[in-house]
């Protein structure tokens, strides 16, 4: 049974792919012939888009070409249609910031000529940047606004596309049962359509998903599914790209001689296209693969193959982000100029107009003066109002503009904070996994024995801790600037929420010999939200250790004062520097400002930066008191949550 299901589809693939390849050539013949130069442009941006999934290079000659001819003709139609096929070009190119700008202007020309199809497809080229940036709700919002217009005209193309880059999203969120669902989705509009074009792409995210939920069977034979689709549509991204997977859960499974079949032919073919993360991932399950055979030199070679890929990889995906975010910010301040431009002139045509109406007001008087005196002076008093008008008008145009500079000057001193910030944490983070990377190359060669490593395992546990907090803070920070972020408060013991931040900190403080007092003397719960106030308290918690001094004390105390909740964490360290004090106090604390420890660790401040802004977010407060070179007490004060009615137990905070 499943070798004819694998048959109808290889036979419907190929009979597609030759369709779409015969189409190629047919347009091809006519364009070189000359016949159709009153239609140029069209089958110009038809060949660009059969081509754009199979020849990026061919498809960017005809698309470029598209543009100029519609430019030329004065053609908005087809020039939406040029721009959108460049924009999904240069995003397979991965040039993000292009591709966003092609898309953008594809959907604003289509929206200008009420082209629904247009809109919809390069909704989907801006969601499928969205999902690079991983910000995979805005992506959503994208595919689903194109999903709906896909269905208003009911373009099975555009509503298959739709529903796969929905389930695809979904797949790297926890909505694992969306993601299923829009993929079954997609897989009954395929049937209904008569087409499989999508099977590929629709069965790789089911596989994921099946993966990601343990059930490796139904995993694989997706994969196969999806696998015998790609190959016969010639579609060799999508194959490479369903290899890796499928080599590595035959990996999972024990099939070592099935998994190097797969993982071989996967690596020829990225390697031969050039399809560098399908590569990477490829020799990522090639080492572990081989490591499993005992081949651990060719486990070695491999893994180092991944590994340089994947620094390369890793800062072109970051470059790529950067450009991106600059090239969007770049057009934002663009269209902010244009709006500002087209203001200024609206006024200057009221004022022309106001001029000619005086104009024309005095020559009527002259001729009727007698009859029109009364009324010149009403119109008088209209002319005044409207000039008064245009003035209040003018100054809220100024206001706008000051707005719009100061905004760009915080912008640009955000993006160099940023970039800045992400330079030192990259330093940062560099050291301690190097080293855990040489040990753990040492222990995998067997030049470091068990004693060895026991002598220096608890150094790499607290560089591990610590790269922990590091990574924690920066994703607290990351989600913070997320549009729709928002704080769940729930009644919390103080305790539950501390007790954990102790024990993850438990070996920076052995290793500076400190001793954690604590004293919890409250039993009453605060309104928080216990993810946030951990972030909080363990950065609190591990500046106190970084600025003791060897051999020290440290205080945790909590009580009740009045209707708050107050939590204090003393060390009698080294005391924090007036300015950065002062600063906090000002609220002008940047991230950048930080000192180095006792035993001289570094920092950037993010650990401050986002506790100040997470317990404003919960309607709390945090304060220090430091003494230069006698220690600082950090103090944090929530609500307390009290109970209305012990019948009902409802309870509220004191904020109510």
């Amino acid at each position: 049974m499943k070798r004819l299901l694998y048959f109808c589809i290889a036979f419907l693939s190929s009979t597609i792919g030759y369709s779409q390849n015969r189409e190629v050539d047919s347009l091809k013949t006519i364009l070189n012939s000359g016949s159709h130069d009153q239609n140029k442009v069209e089958i110009l941006n038809r060949l660009s888009f059969l081509l754009r999934e199979r020849d990026l290079g061919e498809a960017l000659e005809f698309s470029v070409q598209a543009e100029t001819l519609a430019l030329e003709n004065n053609d908005s139609l087809q020039l939406a249609r040029a721009k959108g096929n460049l924009g999904w070009i240069h995003y397979r190119l991965g040039i993000w910031d292009k591709a966003f700008r092609y898309s953008r202007d594809a959907y604003l020309i289509g929206f200008s000529q009420n082209d629904k199809g247009e809109i919809a497809m390069t909704l989907n080229n801006l969601g499928a940047i969205y999902y690079q940036q991983r910000n995979y709700d805005e992506a959503i919002r994208k595919f689903k606004e194109a999903l709906e217009i896909g269905k208003e005209i009911n373009d099975s193309y555009i509503i298959i596309r739709s529903l796969n880059n929905i389930a695809l999203n979904y797949s790297k969120t926890d909505k694992l049962d969306s993601a299923i669902f829009f993929a079954k989705e997609a897989i009954k509009q395929n049937d209904e359509a008569g087409s499989i074009y999508f099977t590929s792409f629709t069965n790789r995210v089911i596989g994921d998903v099946q993966m990601a939920q343990g059930d490796i069977a139904k995993a694989i034979a997706t994969y196969e599914n999806a696998l015998n689709a790609a190959s016969h549509q010639r579609l060799s991204s999508f194959e490479s790209s369903i290899l890796h997977r499928l080599g590595k859960a035959y990996l999972e499974t024990g099939n070592y001689a099935k998994s190097l079949e797969i993982l071989e032919r996967g690596e020829k073919i990225s390697g031969e296209n050039n399809f560098q993360d399908e590569y990477v991932q490829t020799l990522k399950h090639l080492s572990k693969l081989h490591e499993k055979l005992g081949n651990n030199e060719k486990a070695f070679d491999y893994l180092k193959q991944f590994t340089d890929l994947s620094e390369v990889l890793d800062e072109k995906a970051d470059r790529d982000r950067l450009a991106l975010i600059q090239g969007m910010f770049e057009v934002e301040k663009s269209d902010a100029d244009v709006r500002y431009l087209r203001s200024e002139n609206l006024i200057q045509d009221l004022r022309i107009k106001n001029f000619r109406l005086v104009i024309l007001i005095i020559s009527v008087a002259i001729i009727l003066l007698g009859v029109v005196l009364a009324r010149l002076y009403m119109l008088n008093k209209r002319t005044k109002k409207i000039n008064k008008d245009l003035v209040s008008k003018q100054e809220k145009v100024n206001q706008q503009k000051k707005a719009l500079e100061l905004q760009s000057q915080e912008l640009e001193k955000s993006n160099r904070l940023k970039n800045k910030l992400f330079s030192i944490l990259g330093h940062d983070l560099k050291s301690p996994v190097s080293q855990l990377q040489s040990v753990l190359g040492l222990v995998n060669t067997q030049e470091l024995s068990r004693e060895e490593f026991s002598t220096i395992s608890h150094i790499l546990k607290r560089n591990v801790d610590s790269l922990y907090v590091v990574l924690d803070n920066i994703l607290s920070w990351s989600r913070s600037q997320m549009e729709g972020f928002r704080v769940q408060l729930s009644p919390i013991n103080l305790e539950t929420v501390t007790r954990p931040s102790l024990e993850l900190l438990h070996n920076q403080a052995q290793a500076k010999e400190l001793t954690i007092k604590v004293e919890m003397n409250t039993k009453d719960k605060v309104w928080a939200d216990p993810d946030l106030l951990q972030v909080i308290i363990r950065n609190i918690l591990s500046n106190a250790i970084k600025f003791s001094k060897k051999g020290s004390v440290i205080d945790i105390r909590s009580f009740t004062e009045s209707k708050e909740v107050v939590l204090q964490v003393q060390d009698y360290g080294l005391g924090m520097p007036t300015n950065i004090l002062k600063s906090f106090e000002k609220e002008q604390f940047s991230i950048l400002q930080s000192s180095p420890g006792t035993e001289k660790e570094k920092g950037t401040g993010l650990g401050l930066s986002i506790s100040r802004e997470f317990i404003s977010m919960m309607d709390g407060s945090l304060q220090f008191e430091s003494d230069k070179g006698k220690g600082t007490t950090a103090i944090i004060k929530l609500k307390v949550v009290q109970v209305v009615s012990s019948t009902k137990n409802v309870m509220v905070s004191n904020s109510i």
